[in-house]
């Protein structure tokens, strides 16, 4: 076999030329071009994962917030259930002290009004007591209506201070009250009695009140002495009512 130098060469320099013009207006442009085309994919591979991480970050944002949201519910749950605690056992408590006030008001005006009526009954049952001792009093004889009472009329006067038993024998005439006019004897003890006492003899008008029942009541300027029935049954009045509360 002949080898054809020439041929070979000039082959040879058309490879190295196709080669060199390949390489110059082929793979240079090609490879610039992958070149840019792999950094663009770097740079969107790059812009994915900033906007994955972006997107991971709002995502655990948004869970965050969604946890803080729901703590947030919760505890306004909790304490509005606690509010509602609160307010209902409050309610609770005022319904309850109301109707221990209620009812103890209402004992109070029960108590009020069985005191009254028993006071009333009282009241009612001293007059009556006392109107029945008047009506028994008053069959006592017109014979002990005036003469039992003169010694207990002149003690009377004698129990009195000494400026008003003074009063009674200086001054003007002394008033004694009868249950019915006086006899002759029934005055002159009278008279005798109450001056053995003031120590000098003393002019008595005499004024009739049935209302005495039986005694003697004797009315100076400045002081009264009595000794009736009429006096003893206000007194017996009165005692029976202080003693039941009244005054």
């Amino acid at each position: 076999m002949k080898i054809d130098w020439s041929t070979l060469l000039l082959q040879t320099i058309n490879v190295l030329v196709l080669v060199w013009l390949l390489g110059r207006f082929l793979f240079r442009p090609v490879a610039g071009i992958i070149a840019d085309r792999r950094a663009q994919a770097m740079s969107m591979l790059h812009d994915a994962e900033a906007a994955r991480l972006a997107a991971q970050k709002e995502q655990a944002a948004i869970t965050d917030e969604r946890a803080e949201l729901a703590a947030h519910r919760a505890d306004a749950m909790a304490q509005a259930s606690d509010d509602a605690s609160k307010q209902r056992a409050a309610l609770v408590a005022a319904a309850k002290e109301e109707a221990v006030r209620l009812r103890e008001q209402a004992a109070a005006e029960i108590g009020q009004e069985r005191q009254a009526h028993d006071e009333a009954v009282s009241v009612r049952a001293v007059h009556l007591a006392v109107d029945i001792a008047h009506k028994l009093l008053e069959r006592v004889p017109d014979a002990l209506r005036v003469m039992p009472f003169v010694d207990g009329l002149a003690d009377g006067v004698r129990k009195l201070s000494p400026a008003a038993r003074d009063d009674m024998s200086e001054g003007a005439a002394l008033q004694l009250i009868v249950p019915r006019a006086l006899t002759g004897d029934e005055q002159a003890a009278c008279e005798a009695a109450l001056a053995s006492v003031l120590g000098r003899p003393v002019p008595l008008c005499t004024r009739i009140e049935p209302a005495l029942i039986a005694g003697l009541e004797l009315a100076g300027t400045h002081a009264v002495v009595r000794n009736s029935w009429r006096d003893q049954l206000e007194q017996v009045r009165s005692g029976l009512q202080g003693d039941d509360g009244h005054t």
